[in-house]
């Protein structure tokens, strides 16, 4: 770790040299979000209640016109009231991006040369179309997370490492490759090299964002002796999002890929690492209306940390296949201020149906229609200062026969801009 973070100073102290006459300046968001709910492993009588906060800071220093340095952290707690509102509290602390990129012009187009800790641009979230383009977010509402800027992904770009893409100003179009290693969950647990390969581009009715690359895990083991370093396998990863129309109109949004495909003859890609959302959407005189197909891996909806605290990475979804129609508008303005409200419909399966999609059998059918979810959750947004104040109200319909308190969820959250 040590050793990581003396090469984190020593590339932003190479890039500074570049230039460091231009005035600092810097930009970021923040968010805070409080989840009320009684605790569903309770074996108490009534309402037995937990309180547990996500927060996420994120922000870029432009060192230069040429430098820039982003960050970003997040933090998940355990229940408050377990151990009490002013005592210590179990919380999950996240590193979630250390990246420095250095700008360069080049033939009339622009380089972008980064160097990069954790999570960068991952495939499957639009933050490279934003940091790229400066457009607005294009990802479906129910992958929304309060643990950073990314909401859900395809696919990771994770590790150490560094990128060179090249944006051509003439046109609307950025592509690029990414080198990293991470420790990959490959079957041999070992660390991986991964290269990868982007494409992305945006149009007034098109924008896709595509990625591909493979992955070679780094064993110093064959047949149990011990050698310097062995490549025998290589893992294939892809995945793209697209939004086809214009989304003032009527569109339809588009995010799949998998993960770890072995590249081998008789090669297949499990259920369980496919990531599927299909949404199309309509924008209405009144109100606008997305319906979203979605089909998530595991990772998504599991605690990967050994403190096990509650997965609160998506807000709406718990379970990896499902329906979800939301329907809302986003320009309700009353005594000068903007509120947006709406309802989420969310019908989802649990994670065991997708090692075996196809029914076989009556009885395989009954146990699919007898464990799902259905959630009703209404949510208000409204402008507040210098951001936005988020609420909703989650009614877990398929609770209601545990009784009224273990069916609904209230959470509350504040994002701003700095």
């Amino acid at each position: 770790m040590k050793l990581k973070i003396l090469l984190v100073f020593a590339i932003l102290f190479s890039f500074s040299i570049f230039s460091v006459s231009a005035e600092l300046f810097f930009n970021g968001y923040a968010g805070a979000k409080g989840d009320f709910y009684s605790n569903p492993s309770s074996t108490k009588e009534g309402f037995d209640p937990m309180f547990e906060i996500q927060a996420y800071f994120a922000g870029q220093l432009h060192i230069s016109k040429q430098l820039l340095v982003r960050g970003e952290f997040s933090v998940q707690s355990e229940d408050i009231f377990k151990s009490g509102l002013f005592n210590d509290t179990i919380a999950l602390f996240c590193i979630n991006e250390i990246s420095a990129t250095y700008v360069k012009p080049f033939l009339g187009n622009t380089q972008y040369i980064s160097a990069f800790f954790g999570t960068f641009e991952p495939i499957g979230s639009d933050v490279f179309l934003q940091r790229q383009f400066g457009m607005r977010p294009i990802t479906s509402l129910i992958t929304e997370s309060w643990l950073g800027l990314r909401g859900s992904y395809i696919y990771p770009f994770y590790g150490a490492g560094a990128s060179y893409i090249l944006h051509f100003d003439r046109w609307p179009i950025a592509s690029g490759f990414y080198l990293y290693k991470n420790h990959a969950e490959n079957k041999e647990n070992d660390d991986q090299i991964n290269l990868d390969w982007r494409f992305a581009t945006t149009t007034q009715f098109f924008t896709i964002d595509f990625a591909t690359g493979i992955g070679a895990p780094l064993s110093k083991k064959y047949n149990d002796d011990d050698v310097i370093l062995l490549i025998d396998t290589l893992y294939l990863h892809t995945g793209f999002e697209a939004l086809i129309g214009n989304r003032y109109a009527y569109s339809f949004f588009i995010q799949t890929g998998f993960e770890q495909l072995t590249l081998r003859e008789e090669a297949s890609v499990e259920d369980s690492k496919i990531y599927l959302l299909l949404e199309p959407r309509f924008a209405l005189e009144a109100c606008n209306i997305h319906v979203t197909f979605f089909n998530f891996p595991a990772r998504l909806l599991e605690a990967n940390n050994d403190l096990q605290l509650p997965n609160k990475k998506l807000i709406f979804v718990e379970d990896s296949l499902g329906i979800n129609m939301a329907i809302f508008t986003e320009n309700l303005y009353i005594k000068n201020k903007n509120i947006g409200f709406g309802l989420h419909t969310t019908l989802s399966f649990p994670e065991k149906y997708l090692t075996n999609l196809k029914i076989t059998s009556k009885e395989k059918l009954d146990a699919l229609i007898d464990d799902y979810n259905v959630k009703l959750s209404p949510f208000l947004t409204a402008s507040l200062m210098s951001g936005t104040l988020h609420s909703m109200l989650q009614i877990n319909i398929t609770n209601l026969k545990d009784g009224l308190e273990k069916a609904l969820k209230l959470n509350i959250g504040y994002k701003a801009q700095l």
